[in-house]
């Protein structure tokens, strides 16, 4: 039956153009956007909605919407391209899976490229400005279109709440006034906010035999989960087509079989929903003692119904990831990826290099590690981090004498698919005593593992500690290098980047590299070599051995739409 909204193609598209988007940036982790509120047609916060028509023949009848979103929920979304239900009949599509259609950047208009490959086109009447009024500036000429993700019941785009237990906010932290573990079963702290495709699947006992591929999406500073829901959801079709994630086998993904889980970590400045129990959201401060205090493991914001307890994170996701792992609730489940960008992908990756949780096992090396038990793989996915915590002091420093000219052009480099850094005239070494005087904040914690009262992070520093010994980081690193991770970089994402300033005008991370891309290519390249001093923690694999993979996603910037719906994206998470 077909819905009941009309409209001509010229005046949708027109009205695209002179208005903002469905959704403006107070929406951002509001309610739902409402697409046709009589069929009771949703999507996510921070999206638009966009008409799937019957046919080009029938221009004016609607019979479905997707939600289009956009490379920030801080700035309006572009333009829906026309898309109709004829056509995806007539490519043998599964509708049931798939309804979406494509959209653009703002400031882009739909285009298709001189071999017939549909793209984003820069408008050059158009100027496009943020939601305060600034004017965007498009880099580009041309851009890869977004895919739209199929729109949302209303209970699809509920806000839901996993039970943190208080066992779980204790775990890793040493102290005699604690009670015991086996003596707080049963009680709760409070609850992780999140997104799912599937209900509340992760929060209630029951049994769910037909999942078997669970997806994790963390998101960015703007805390816009459910733009991650979309994301992660749109790819499905896509990625059912390529190879099994497992290694060596060639099933392919099954969309029905996937849930995806973006869970929010609310800051008080958020308006949240009201929680689905008497169990409080649990928050995590936004701007105290740094920004974005969750995507390094802060503790949350104190819960004065119980005796101040907080709990990481980290540790939050834990509890997450155990939860999928349990097998008398997910019994066929196989494989749980855990994809973040941007601060999602600081969070992804400093939570792999700490977690203890018992749901990690196997990985790239045969260790101690390995799972006793029949769980699920766990692959990590670390998306364009501004960021990155290494294991020792050591960074890469120009050679005495060498002047890298690279600076010169940055544009230029946005359409190299190597490497940026120019490794022959660097080094892998401890700072100097000057260079170390002008950034001594460099190795302390989140840019290394040094303790930093200032940015207190008891579970990273507590798990972390464990498996360092008199200063040497080789066990934490075998355990870390032992684990599925996956950095995706946008080559396009060579933005020079102004350092955290923590230290009184000392910068932190500006030994980390200059843009996001280059110190994405230096820390992989200090794990290689840290690996090979290990010899790569026992691995046999000769040449062809190396810690974790790393990929470069042709034509993207700092977009974590685009990179996750990429063939190197999606490679990533189920190659």
């Amino acid at each position: 039956m077909h819905l009941p909204t009309t409209i001509t193609v010229e005046v949708w598209l027109l009205v695209l153009l002179l208005l903002p988007a469905s959704s403006s940036a107070h929406d951002v982790n509001k309610s739902p956007v409402v697409c046709d509120a009589e069929q009771r047609i949703f999507c996510p916060p921070a999206t638009s909605c966009c008409p799937t028509f019957k046919s080009r023949r029938e221009p004016d009848v609607v019979v479905g919407y997707s939600c289009l979103m956009g490379w920030s929920s801080r700035f309006p979304r572009g333009p829906c391209c026309p898309h109709y239900e004829d056509e995806i009949i007539s490519k043998k599509l599964d509708v049931s899976s798939w309804r979406g259609g494509t959209g653009c950047g703002n400031g882009y208009e739909c285009g298709v490229s001189s071999i017939g490959t549909p793209n984003c086109v820069v408008n050059s009447t158009a100027h496009p400005t943020d939601y305060d009024g600034k004017q965007i500036k498009n880099k580009y000429d041309t851009m890869p279109r977004y895919r739209a993700c199929k729109s949302f019941a209303k209970d699809g785009v509920e806000v839901f709440g996993l039970p943190i237990p208080l066992s779980a906010a204790l775990s890793y932290k040493s102290s005699s006034s604690l009670t015991n573990a086996d003596e707080l079963t049963g009680h709760y702290m409070g609850q992780l906010a999140y997104y799912s495709s599937m209900g509340r699947s992760i929060a209630d006992n029951r049994v769910n035999s037909d999942i078997k591929t669970a997806i994790i999406g963390v998101h960015g500073s703007g805390r816009d989960a459910g733009t991650y829901l979309c994301a992660l959801t749109s790819l499905m079709v896509d990625a059912s087509k390529e190879r099994s994630f497992l290694r060596g086998q060639r099933r392919n993904l099954n969309p029905k079989d996937v849930l995806v889980v973006a869970p929010w970590f609310m800051a008080p400045v958020d308006d949240s929903p009201l929680p689905s129990s008497s169990l409080p959201y649990l928050q995590w401060d936004a701007q105290y003692p740094i920004f974005h205090t969750w995507r390094y493991g802060a503790e949350s914001i104190s819960d004065v119904n119980h005796n101040n307890v907080t709990i990481s994170s980290f540790g939050a996701m834990d509890v997450l990831l155990e939860s999928l792992c349990d097998r008398k609730r997910f019994p066929r489940l196989r494989r749980v990826v855990l994809v973040g960008h941007s601060a999602g992908g600081q969070f992804a990756h400093r939570w792999a290099l700490s977690s203890n949780s018992w749901c990690f096992g196997g990985g790239q090396f045969a260790h101690r590690w390995a799972p006793k038990s029949d769980l699920p793989n766990v692959r990590i996915v670390v998306a364009n981090p501004r960021s990155f915590t290494y294991l020792d002091d050591r960074r890469y420093f120009a050679v005495a004498d060498q002047i890298s000219s690279l600076e010169a052009d940055r544009r230029s480099l946005a359409e190299d698919e190597g490497t940026l850094t120019p490794f022959h005239d660097y080094e892998l070494r401890t700072p100097w005593a000057a260079e170390e005087n002008e950034c001594n904040g460099f190795n302390k914690y989140e840019w290394g593992l040094d303790p930093d009262e200032e940015v207190p992070a008891p579970y990273v520093i507590n798990n972390v500690q464990k498996l360092i010994e008199h200063g040497d980081n080789s066990e934490l690193f075998c355990r870390y290098a032992s684990r599925d991770v996956v950095y995706l970089t946008g080559q396009r994402d060579i933005e020079i980047l102004s350092a955290e300033n923590r230290y009184k005008g000392l910068h932190g991370d500006r030994f980390q590299g200059p843009s996001r891309r280059e110190r994405s290519e230096r820390f992989f390249a200090s794990l290689q070599t840290r690996g090979k001093e290990l010899e790569f923690c026992g691995r046999v694999g000769g040449e062809d051995t190396q810690v974790h993979d790393r990929n470069i996603v042709k034509d993207v910037a700092h977009d974590h739409a685009l990179m996750f719906s990429s063939p190197e994206g999606i490679l990533a998470m189920f190659g």
